[in-house]
């Protein structure tokens, strides 16, 4: 897949296959709307709900998980704990309210219905920012 123009990763950057993306929340309009515009856009996007995002990222394999918030940081904050302690953890985006005001610090967050040109360059760059699976221990393979 091609970054769009404006979509800035490095140009010595050829992926072999699209990016997986999972959306989670609870705002069905804005999954079904974002699922279809990044489904457009080349990305493999699929949808969990929330109390199966973890389950639902390890099986798919998921490079980056969109989770939209409600308000409430506790289940987001689970969520996102479970999420950082699989073995291929993916980068995780936290999508919030515009009214909400709140940021999350050290995690990647846009605001609800932002332009999809600026949903697409923050995927990319939490894509390329993102941890590194777990290595093998002694006599587990992964």
């Amino acid at each position: 897949m091609r970054a769009a123009a404006g979509h800035a990763y490095p140009e010595n950057i050829q992926r072999l296959q699209p990016l997986r993306i999972l959306l989670s929340g609870r705002d069905r309009r804005f999954i079904r709307v974002t699922s279809f515009l990044l489904s457009r856009q080349g990305y493999d996007v699929a949808h969990a709900e929330p109390g199966d995002v973890a389950h639902a990222a390890e099986r798919r394999r998921s490079d980056v998980v969109l989770l939209e918030t409600d308000g409430s940081r506790g289940p987001a904050a689970r969520v996102l704990a479970a999420l950082q302690a699989l073995a291929f953890p993916p980068a995780v985006l936290i999508v919030c309210d515009t009214d909400e005001g709140t940021r999350w610090d050290g995690v990647r967050s846009v605001e609800k219905w932002t332009p999809l040109e600026r949903l697409v360059s923050e995927i990319e760059a939490a894509s390329l920012g993102r941890r590194m699976p777990m290595l093998e221990t002694k006599g587990e393979r992964l």
